[in-house]
């Protein structure tokens, strides 16, 4: 009998935690340009996530995102509720450029925006645009 309590104790535990994980942790820590640029490696590549926080919900007000580093610079600018004009250069300063120039709609969520291979074993690279709250 006891090992039944500290089995429903831990899943317990499990569930709080992943809740708490979806719900808060992520709105924590929301830079004040808006967005968020993450590097994913997967089998056969990499995906280049970028967030875009405050574009969904009643409280989207952000009309514009930038950022800029040295492997990406990104502007990004909102036309009316699902439009979106997207400047995306990846690696810019070096030989394996990119350069993403698009108009799109986006829905809620991840959405893929761009993929190309690479000229090394690096694979194939994706950009996700990804709109949250």
């Amino acid at each position: 009998m006891g090992w039944r309590l500290w089995l429903s104790a831990v899943v317990c535990m499990v569930a709080i935690a992943s809740a708490f994980h979806v719900f808060l942790l992520d709105r924590v820590g929301v830079p004040d340009n808006g967005l968020r640029v993450t590097e994913v490696a997967r089998d056969g590549g990499r995906d280049w996530v970028i967030r875009l926080y405050g574009s969904v919900g009643p409280d989207a007000q952000r009309r514009r995102w930038q950022a800029v580093d040295d492997n990406y610079r990104i502007d990004i600018e909102r036309r009316g509720d699902a439009g979106f004009v997207l400047d995306i250069a990846y690696r810019p300063g070096s030989q394996r450029r990119h350069r993403v120039r698009q108009r799109v709609r986006l829905a809620e969520g991840p959405t893929l925006v761009a993929a190309f291979g690479q000229a090394s074993d690096d694979g194939e690279t994706r950009i996700i645009l990804d709109r949250v709250k």
